[in-house]
């Protein structure tokens, strides 16, 4: 049993030396045939080739590509490859347990991986811009909306697209996403950012400069717009009006904010200071038919009269709170704006959000139109009415909602 084991033993030492050196060999001659492959030599002194050449009567030069050849490059290289394959195939890999681990050993196909020629073909980024702008016209609206989102400077070439496309092109309306302009704190610069309606934390946003940057291609934009605090809103108005006549964007609401962070005489939120009332009025009359909404939350608000409440003919909600000082209208007022209303046969229907008019008591109220809510004052005992229903003159169905608060 003693000598069984030490012959198996030795039978095995042995054998691992003899795959360790047909590894060794088999390494050996892979770097022989990458350095004349380099250098560019003919393995035309190679035994095994010679003992084809004697033997067959084929010429190893067959295996080679001459520079005079018509052969393709590619078909070349190929029989190249085929050639060194031929010579790695008499020796065979086996993986050497112990001190070698098969991750030490490579295949003959690993000889040509860093030594590929490289493609004549040219790829899309490496193309010029006017080639790029020849290609993206051949595609249709939804396409360049699409590529337009996937890098600046793809957007950018659309854009061009867009401005040379036809004036009858077919634009896509978007109503899924809303514009939204702010004040950074950190910039000190006015940005616009487009997000979208019921958004996400994970959904993403897009922040610009202007309202035309943010507008996809070939596209109107139908969305509602919010000016937040400390934004000048005379400096956007002219954009709004010349997007809205090239069909670009149309507001169909417009959202003053920032009033409710007042406090005592420090005034908070969009700045419409820099205008009149006839300028605002104006400017939202432009945007008819289309605007169907104005809420002026922001306590930086222009003078106001009662002729602000004209909008109520040509919008379907309109609403003034956080005014400083705080503006209260006579009833009287407010019955010539509901008389005016009445008798306009374009006039909508329109809910009015505004603070309670002055000597106004049920009775007088129920004359202009039914009482649907009121409360009483638990310090005077007085009424205070709420919410009234007006019903237009002759239209059908087209009716004035006034909340009170």
């Amino acid at each position: 049993m003693t000598f069984d084991k030490s012959s198996q033993g030795y039978s095995q030492g042995v054998r691992k030396i003899s795959l360790m050196a047909s590894t060794v060999a088999f390494e050996f001659n892979k770097a022989t045939l990458k350095l004349r492959r380099s250098l560019h030599l003919s393995p035309s002194t190679s035994p095994k080739f010679e003992n084809r050449r004697i033997e067959g009567g084929e010429d190893p030069h067959d295996y080679l590509v001459q520079p005079s050849s018509t052969k393709s490059t590619s078909r070349g290289g190929s029989t190249k490859n085929r050639q060194l394959c031929a010579e790695l195939s008499s020796f065979a890999l086996y993986p050497l347990f112990g001190a070698l681990s098969p991750s030490h050993f490579s295949t003959p196909n690993l000889l040509f991986q860093n030594e590929r020629k490289k493609s004549n073909s040219t790829r899309l980024l490496q193309l010029t811009d006017s080639d790029l702008l020849y290609i993206f016209q051949q595609l249709d609206p939804r396409s360049l909306i699409r590529l337009s989102q996937t890098c600046q400077r793809f957007r950018r070439i659309c854009c061009g697209a867009e401005k040379l496309a036809p004036r009858d092109s077919k634009k896509i309306d978007v109503t899924s996403h809303e514009l939204i302009i702010s004040f950074n704190q950190l910039k000190k610069q006015t940005e616009v950012r487009l997000l979208k309606k019921d958004r996400t934390r994970l959904d993403p946003k897009f922040v610009g400069t202007s309202i035309e940057s943010m507008l996809p291609m070939f596209s109107r934009v139908l969305s509602k717009i919010t000016f937040e605090t400390s934004v000048f809103v005379s400096d956007w108005m002219d954009e709004i009006l010349r997007l809205y006549k090239s069909n670009r964007f149309i507001p169909l609401c417009l959202v003053f904010t920032g009033g409710a962070l007042t406090k005592g005489t420090s005034l908070n939120g969009a700045d419409l200071r820099c205008l009149t009332e006839l300028e605002f009025i104006d400017f939202v009359q432009k945007l008819q038919p289309h605007l169907q909404e104005v809420q002026l939350a922001t306590s930086r608000l222009f003078k106001a009269t009662p002729r602000i409440l004209s909008l109520i003919s040509v919008l379907s909600s309109f609403g003034i709170v956080y005014e400083r000082p705080a503006l209260r209208f006579y009833v009287d007022e407010v019955a010539n704006v509901i008389k005016i209303w009445r008798n306009d046969n374009l006039a909508r229907s329109c809910d009015v959000y505004m603070r309670r008019p002055r000597d106004g008591s049920i009775d007088i109220w129920q004359k202009f139109g039914e009482v649907a809510e009121y409360r009483e004052d638990p310090q005077t005992d007085e009424i205070l009415v709420s919410k009234i229903h007006v019903k237009h003159s002759f239209l059908v169905q087209i009716e004035l909602v006034l909340h009170f608060h």
